[in-house]
């Protein structure tokens, strides 16, 4: 073992949650150390889509001009057995009106060069292979180098950022609850004349062998660059989950918009890859009395859609905020507000998504439910600004309503 580094806090964990928890506690004056197992660039198994609430966090974090570069969304189409709504994204008074596609090998490398660029210090390509604990406090990690030699990182606050499998925060004691949902997703990218529209397409009417429509979705994402990013994203809750091969449900997606999208289905254009993301707040605990959890480290991506992105923006600047207290006012008990801010921030959407994915998970109300998206554009928007985490606090409609129910049923039964 070769010396030590010290720092404020070490983040493990280099993708969107770890360098924002880095950017921002940096932009505090901490010093911050980010330890990423991960060479960059690298890829992905995600749909490229930025949501408007990850384009705010990035707004946020000064990469204006920088997003410029990516393909502009402006409208999500729903579509169901040929049948279509176009909607504007849900408009609310803090986030943009759009989202974006931008490969995440590009994206996660510019966020943590702006990390970086804030004083974080970001170690590519060193894995924190164990947990230093004394005393039941966790210290920092043993870190080995591409070369094979290790360095203890140290510091007095640690956050956990390794993402959905999170050895680290295994080593720690967290885990995931299994009886809640989690999602496989499965994308690609394929080559198509119509690139640079402006639009997401989501189907909500992906089959499996059988004929049955499946608690999921699948996604055309323009990319901008020649390609389209196309994938399927399926929830644990359905029928016969185990026994369903998301590729097989790739190909028949990919097969049945193939010539709306003027896509050749045989002309794939990149690795296919496939992702399982725990979801819904299912990891605890997501503090300990030194250490935060964050991102797909902690289960933050929403049931609705799979999609983590914009949690994990939000909790990495969550857990930075908290830690900035602890290191400046309030020391190691600051990070008790941690879950209770998780909780109000999160625990409706996650409440009611857990309710709606055992729901959709019955094969009759998933197809109830995609041919309503099409029949009723109200349903549909009010389903999208649900789905985004995008409800307004100026306004009292259904999907606010809904998140109130979800309130007194997070009281009744907040394990459910």
């Amino acid at each position: 073992m070769t010396g030590a580094l010290t720092a404020d806090v070490v983040v493990i964990g280099g993708g969107p949650a770890g360098t924002a928890a880095g950017f921002w506690l940096a932009s505090h004056g901490h010093r911050v150390v980010v330890v990423e197992r991960r060479t960059f660039p690298r890829s992905k198994a995600c749909g490229d889509v930025l949501t408007p609430r990850s384009v705010h966090q990035l707004l946020d974090m000064g990469l204006g001009r920088e997003l410029e570069r990516w393909q502009r969304l402006d409208t999500v189409r729903v579509v169901s057995h040929e049948r279509f709504h176009d909607l504007d994204w849900p408009r609310h008074p803090q986030i943009p009106r759009y989202g974006l596609v931008a490969r995440r090998r590009e994206l996660d490398l510019l966020v943590a060069g702006r990390a970086e660029a804030a004083g974080a210090t970001v170690m590519f390509g060193h894995d924190a292979v164990e947990p230093i604990v004394e005393r039941g406090f966790v210290r920092g990690a043993v870190v080995r180098a591409p070369s094979g030699d290790t360095t203890r990182v140290l510091a007095p606050y640690v956050v956990v950022a390794d993402g959905a499998n999170s050895t680290f925060g295994r080593s720690l004691g967290t885990f995931r609850t299994r009886g809640w949902p989690y999602a496989a997703a499965i994308r690609s990218y394929w080559p198509s004349p119509r690139h640079d529209e402006h639009r997401l397409e989501l189907s909500v009417d992906v089959t499996d062998r059988a004929g049955n429509v499946v608690p999921g979705y699948g996604w055309v994402a323009p990319v901008g660059d020649g390609t389209l990013n196309i994938g399927v994203g399926l929830l644990s809750t359905a029928k016969d989950f185990k026994g369903t091969n998301v590729a097989h449900l790739l190909d028949s997606f990919v097969a049945s918009i193939a010539e709306r999208w003027e896509i050749d289905p045989a002309a794939t254009a990149g690795v296919v890859r496939v992702g399982r993301v725990p979801m819904g707040g299912s990891v605890q605990p997501t503090a300990g009395p030194n250490f935060l959890v964050v991102g797909d480290a902690a289960g933050a991506a929403s049931p609705f859609t799979g999609t983590g992105i914009d949690a994990s923006y939000e909790t990495g600047r969550l857990a930075a905020d908290v830690l900035h207290d602890a290191l400046t006012e309030s020391g190691p008990t600051a990070l008790q507000r941690y879950p209770k801010l998780l909780a109000d921030r999160y625990g409706e959407h996650y409440k009611t998504a857990r309710l709606w994915a055992r729901l959709l998970g019955h094969p009759t109300v998933m197809r109830q439910v995609s041919a309503l998206a099409v029949r009723s554009e109200s349903f549909a928007d009010d389903m999208l600004r649900v789905m985004t985490g995008t409800l307004r606090p100026d306004h009292l409609g259904v999907p606010e309503l809904g998140a109130a129910l979800a309130r007194t049923a997070q009281k009744l039964a907040p394990d459910a």
